[in-house]
């Protein structure tokens, strides 16, 4: 009997609360995968990322964890500005690369990274977690099978309670640094338009926002292949919620990523509020509680997504299987943040074509 493959090596770089919070605990369940070694440039968050998860080997300077012969796979979880920096010298080191959105703050930078990519030949996944969101895969499938019929029209609908209030780096402010509201959390949304749709976004408006920090709530609106609709609404420092809903012509699938119970499928024959509604929603959930009461210490289907990207970026190294979020869709999502800053800074429409190689700087706020 063959033995078991070794686990994947891997290093993390950079100790924030993206892998505090998500990867390290999603990589510690994994028996496929074992954090060999951490590097951060701040001696408290790499102390307290290697207590917290039993990381021996520590270092302040990433070349440094490069050079570890350990070290099989690298986890790029550092500020935007420097992820092209830091995933260049891990390809360049023969290293496999999963690198958090966004991909980088120019299209000029993700051509770099991807010829690279090309001549290095490793697996490099971009970190677009929700992808891997259970329910939201169920969606995809939902829609691949014809369930809502042609699609008409995609709304997506993000918001956080306090993304930019107390102990968080002043980066995650200042979109040119890579924070804000648009390129730090709508981009996930225009990255599920494209992998729920497989469609491309051809044209971009957007009205944005900004108080203490950039781009703290926005509406942006796109024109996707085939005559598709897409909205997305984003906004900071409010209640909490993340929904998607898929609009077609033989009905809608709806998911709210926050609830055990949150896919609801909804044929056009079918009124909100009757009776047949009522019983759906009430089987939908009665169905779901024992999977929601399994993963009430698990973080739920949310903390489930770093989980299933981290196996499947697993399976790309071990297996041989493709990875689901390439390169080009970081390049994507990217072009379509872009195009929404500069629809903003003009008011009007920008076609994603004619969009520049990165985001115009914030107006001064009033």
């Amino acid at each position: 009997m063959a033995g078991r493959t070794k686990p994947l090596g891997v290093g993390i770089v950079g100790c924030g609360q993206i892998a505090e919070k998500s990867h390290l605990p999603a990589l510690q369940r994994l028996r496929e995968a074992h954090v060999v070694a951490l590097a951060d440039t701040d001696p408290e968050r790499l102390r307290r990322a290697g207590d917290s998860y039993g990381v021996e080997r520590r270092y302040s300077d990433f070349r440094q964890l490069l050079d570890d012969g350990a070290v099989e796979a690298v986890a790029v979880l550092v500020p935007a500005r420097l992820h092209v920096e830091v995933a260049l010298a891990a390809l360049e080191a023969g290293k496999h690369v999963l690198v958090e959105k966004p991909l980088a703050l120019s299209l000029g930078e993700c051509d770099r990274l991807i010829a690279c990519a090309e001549r290095c030949e490793r697996v490099v996944l971009v970190g677009f977690n929700t992808r891997w969101h259970p329910l939201v895969r169920r969606a995809r499938d939902l829609v691949r099978s014809g369930a809502v019929g042609t699609p008409r029209m995609i709304r997506t609908t993000l918001a956080c309670r306090d993304q930019h209030v107390g102990d968080v780096p002043d980066w995650r402010k200042h979109r040119a640094l890579g924070g804000g509201g648009l390129v730090d959390m709508a981009i996930h949304h225009f990255d599920l338009w494209r992998f729920l749709l497989e469609r491309e976004v051809r044209e971009v408006s957007a009205v944005l926002g900004s108080e203490e920090a950039d781009d703290e709530l926005g509406v942006v609106s796109a024109r996707m292949d085939g005559g598709v609709l897409a909205t997305a609404s984003f906004v900071e420092r409010t209640s909490v919620t993340q929904e998607v809903e898929v609009l077609g012509r033989a009905g809608r699938v709806e998911v709210s990523c926050y609830r055990f119970d949150g896919l609801h499928v909804v044929p056009l024959s079918r009124l909100p509020g009757s009776g047949r509604a009522r019983l759906a929603e009430a089987a939908n959930m009665l169905a779901g509680l024992p999977r929601a009461l399994w993963r009430r210490t698990r973080r739920g289907d949310y903390g489930a997504s770093f989980l299933g990207e981290w196996q499947h970026f697993i399976d790309c190294v071990r297996r041989g299987a493709q990875p689901e979020c390439t390169l080009t869709d970081g390049r994507r999502a990217l072009e379509i943040a872009i195009a929404a800053a500069q629809s903003d800074a003009r008011g009007q429409a920008v076609r994603i074509a004619d969009a520049p190689d990165e985001a115009p700087p914030r107006p001064a706020r009033e």
